[in-house]
């Protein structure tokens, strides 16, 4: 799944201090893979990551890329080392959705499901906030 963060309503779930919703109870029999490509803080994301989490009950691995990044191109490494720039407004949205996976995804993954978390690279796309 790509989610194209600027054409998604967003509304944090840090800003919402009320509870998150729950989706009616359908179970995802068949589901063993999701990736979700621009992973943000939107409180509507995390309730779908929470939602698959609960009801696909063949999951085997979920993978959240924090960047929103159709083509990939941000975690090209050149000749040089370093990657492909990334905005500071797609750093600050990838750093907001890491402390919204800790807080609010990590908890609620089963022992049986690989949680795989991609971020940007530390060292090229460091954020001072």
């Amino acid at each position: 799944m790509q989610v194209s963060q600027t054409r998604m309503k967003h509304d944090s779930v840090f800003g919402d201090p009320s509870h998150l919703r729950q989706r009616r109870e359908y179970r995802h029999e068949n589901i063993k893979t999701v990736k979700i490509s621009g992973f943000c803080s939107a409180k509507s994301m995390v309730e779908l990551t929470c939602h698959i989490l609960e009801n696909a009950t063949s999951l085997e691995c979920l993978m959240l890329d924090t960047i929103d990044d159709v083509d990939d191109i941000g975690r090209h490494v050149h000749e040089t080392g370093e990657c492909n720039p990334i905005g500071r407004h797609m750093i600050k949205e990838a750093r907001e959705a890491l402390l919204a996976i800790e807080r609010y995804i990590m908890k609620k993954v089963p022992s049986t499901v690989k949680l795989n978390v991609l971020e940007p690279c530390r060292r090229c796309h460091a954020f001072a906030a």
